[in-house]
């Protein structure tokens, strides 16, 4: 089966890392020179994704089985619903359907109308003064959230990123000045996160492991929210800090999300992910996302012995597949530039991958380019590094000493998946629970 694999991340280098592993030929298009993605692929095609005839050219030359979509910008662009338009097997979302992650205020108004559990206090606006006026009678703290894609990095919460309402108010101020059409106005929660993922085809649902994102650039959650720092899964024995009710709850909430979609006449195909808030009110939807996440897709397709392109096309096909999941723990790491998070400062690196390998480490490329021996970065992130195995003890010495396999100036946070950190979440989840 002929693969064409969108997108230069590490996620999707996960996506055609998983594609293959059932003797598929994959074909990449990406804007970079990813050598995760080149290693793998029968023809790479440096071209930018988000163009969409660009992309319908190359996919005409190839005439693929199936086509996978990794990032939100291409979905957006109309990436899906020209190739779609062409009769080809596209397992992602159209623009109308993807209209869950690109319009947040859509999300919200759709959850309200059908009076969909999980949903957030929420107000939209066009104007700062309509938006100063409810933030100024607000009895309790807030986030703001710009409407549309902001690659994770939009959200601003009160507490971390503003300590008042009259600083929410002047950043809020300074979007609308920039250039932002439309800002939410939220209850600002209290818990842990979770990233629920799942593989849809018109009212189908598949659930996958849950994640949960180490969101913040610093050690101890500190810092500026990034793309994904890294992540840690626990298989289907679930994330020891989530309650398992309030995982099902979550499930639930997107299944509905999807059977409503589906009878409204806009059905939905491909990853989708809920990013939820474990409450003391139970789970709370946060936001939708229509493609897997980056990097929770690169944990989910590492624990899944089946291929994505395989269930994609069984799932397209009509059919309902049972996936096989590995029963283990993996954690992932992202590599990014100094600086990451709030002003990167791109460098040169150079890996040694089979001193990685050696260690136990997977490699997966993310948004850099390949010059000769070097790594190029750029502004984002470079390469995720995963360890997966039995138990977090035999895990965690699989990152020690990665700095003789990888030389340069970059940055990585150390203590994701650490025992301490896991203990941590739990002890704070047990206490939010008990109160």
């Amino acid at each position: 089966m002929k693969v064409v694999v969108v997108g230069g991340g590490g996620r999707e280098n996960a996506i055609a890392l998983s594609a293959v592993s059932s003797n598929n030929s994959v074909y990449s298009i990406s804007h970079n020179n990813n050598p995760g993605l080149i290693g793998i692929s029968k023809k790479h095609y440096k071209i930018n994704e988000n163009d969409k005839e660009a992309v319908l050219n190359v996919a005409k030359k190839i005439y693929p089985d199936l086509v996978l979509i990794g990032p939100e910008d291409p979905l957006s662009n109309g990436v899906s619903d020209i190739l779609i338009s062409q009769k080809f097997n596209v397992f992602a979302p159209s623009s109308k359907a993807a209209k869950l992650e690109t319009s947040k205020s859509f999300l919200r108004e759709f959850m309200k109308y059908h009076k969909i559990d999980g949903n957030v206090e929420s107000y939209s606006f066009t104007n700062f003064d309509d938006l100063k006026n409810l933030v100024l009678n607000l009895d309790y703290e807030f986030v703001l959230k710009p409407d549309g894609l902001t690659g994770g990095k939009g959200v601003l919460v009160q507490g971390f990123h503003f300590n008042s309402k009259e600083d929410g108010l002047s950043i809020a101020r300074k979007l609308f000045e920039n250039g932002v059409n439309k800002l939410l106005v939220e209850r600002k929660l209290i818990g842990e996160e979770f990233s629920l993922q799942a593989l849809v085809y018109n009212d189908k649902i598949i659930f996958l492991p849950i994640v949960q994102d180490y969101k913040r650039a610093g050690e101890n959650d500190t810092g500026p929210n990034t793309g994904g720092m890294g992540s840690i899964s626990f298989s289907e024995s679930g994330l020891p800090f989530i309650p398992e009710n309030h995982v099902e709850k979550a499930k639930a909430i997107m299944r509905k999300l999807v059977e409503l979609m589906h009878n409204e006449g806009t059905p939905y195909f491909g990853p989708i992910y809920g990013q939820f808030m474990s409450t003391k009110d139970g789970p709370k939807l946060i936001e939708v996302n229509a493609r897997f996440g980056d990097p929770e897709a690169i944990n989910v397709l590492d624990l899944m012995d089946d291929s994505i392109a395989d269930v994609a096309i069984k799932l397209m096909e009509g059919g309902l597949p049972t996936l096989n999941i590995k029963n283990q723990i993996n954690v992932v790491r992202y590599i990014v530039p100094i600086g990451y998070g709030t002003d990167p400062m791109p460098s040169k690196l150079k890996v040694d991958e089979y001193y990685l390998r050696k260690k136990g480490l997977r490699i997966l490329y993310a948004s850099v380019d390949k010059k000769g021996d070097y790594l190029r970065q750029t502004r984002s992130r470079s390469l995720a590094l995963l360890a997966r195995g039995n138990s977090l003890s035999e895990i965690i010495p699989k990152f020690e000493g990665i700095e003789k396999g990888i030389s340069g100036k970059y940055y990585y946070r150390k203590d994701i998946g650490t025992f301490e950190s896991i203990e941590k979440k739990t002890s704070f989840m047990n206490s939010l629970l008990k109160n």
